[in-house]
Order: C-alpha cells, then sequence, then structure tokens
C-alpha cells in the first residue's frame, strides 16, 4: 500500500510496520507542488523513512535524497524500491567534514542521527558539491539544521531555482528561522504561504 510504512521510534530498537504511516504530510506536499511548472528533478533533503520520497517519485523523473541517519536509511530501503529514486547518506552542511553520531556539532549546530544512532560518524557535505542541475523542486526537513544548508547550497539554489518546501519552526526556533529567512531573501527567494509548520519559497 502506498501509504504503508517501516517506521523507526527512538524507544524502538527494531522498525515497525505501521499502516497509513505516510499520510500525515500530504497537505504540505500538495500544497507546494501547486507551484512546481517542470518535473525533471526533484531533492528530498532529510528523507527520514521515504514518506517525502515514494510520492515525488511518481511524480518526477528522478528523487535524489539526502538522510544521514543509518536507523532511518534502514527503513528507507524497506520502503523505497522505486527505480529514480538515488539516496546519499550525507547530512548537507557549508563544507565538507565529519560529525559524530547522537552528539551536538558545533557547526550544525543539533544532534546529529540522535534517534538511536548506531556506530560511525556522519559524513557532512554541500549540496553545491554535488553540482546538480535541473533541480525543480527541494523539500527540507532537518530539524534546526537549515542555515549550513542553505549556506552550502546557494549555487544550486540560484542555477536551477527551485521550488521549496522547507518546514520551519518559527515558535520553536526563532534565531535560526530568521537567519534561514534572510538567507532565502538573499537568494532572491519569496515566501508564499504556511501549511503546518511547512513553508513553501520561490523565486521572485
Amino acid at each position: 500500500m502506498d501509504n504503508n510504512y517501516w517506521v523507526l521510534y527512538a524507544s524502538h530498537d527494531e522498525p515497525k510496520y505501521l499502516k497509513d504511516a505516510g499520510g500525515g504530510q500530504r497537505a504540505q506536499r500538495e500544497a507546494s507542488l501547486r507551484y512546481v511548472s517542470s518535473h525533471r528533478n526533484a531533492l528530498d533533503i532529510g528523507s527520514n523513512i521515504g514518506q517525502w520520497t515514494r510520492p515525488l517519485a511518481k511524480i518526477f523523473d528522478n528523487v535524489i535524497c539526502f538522510e544521514p541517519n543509518p536507523n532511518f536509511r534502514e527503513c528507507f530501503s524497506r520502503n523505497i524500491n522505486e527505480p529514480n529514486v538515488i539516496l546519499h547518506p550525507y547530512a548537507l552542511s557549508s563544507h565538507e567534514h565529519t560529525a559524530e553520531q547522537g552528539k551536538t556539532d558545533t557547526h550544525l549546530n543539533h544532534k546529529v542521527g540522535d534517534t538511536n544512532p548506531r556506530d560511525g560518524d556522519i559524513e557532512c557535505r554541500s549540496l553545491d558539491s554535488f553540482n546538480l542541475t535541473e533541480i525543480d523542486y527541494v523539500k527540507i526537513d532537518i530539524d534546526g539544521f537549515e542555515i549550513p544548508l542553505l549556506e552550502g547550497a546557494r549555487e544550486t539554489l540560484t542555477r536551477n531555482s527551485p521550488v521549496i518546501n522547507i518546514e520551519m519552526k518559527r515558535a520553536k526556533r526563532p534565531v535560526i528561522t530568521r537567519r534561514a529567512t534572510a538567507i532565502l531573501n538573499d537568494l532572491g527567494y519569496q515566501y508564499v504561504k504556511t501549511t503546518k509548520s511547512d513553508e513553501i519559497w520561490i523565486k521572485s
């Protein structure tokens, strides 16, 4: 079923298979996709277990995903078998470096892979280092990691001008969201609307 997923909770050591686990963010996704006019490549940044990836893969030619947490990637591999999906095991930042799982990275300013992390470090790269083209849509859900991501994505966003759906918890993270807004404005983006905690931004 399209909405059935293997999911991972912090209190569980093993993934659980749940029915209709992918329907909770449908409103945000559908609201932002209305502004997309071309459907070549989409980015799913903070792919988690693939709740956005599966429906995006039905719409776009390719979906390029980024998920640094190995536990989430394990669920993702069970949930997603679409041939037009690529999954990268990196956290996106402003530059290439390594962050320890479950520890607060001073550059990232949040805990990396903090849902039952397993052994190993998190490799961080900038989005610009991938030299991606023909990107029409970007979904971002990375829990306080927005600033380094956007700083490392300036060239990509300038070159491609994709529609952006970004989770912005303004009441919870006022400083981070103000800085993220400033970067988006500097890149020529204009705020459109908010659906729940997700904001839609398009090039003005």
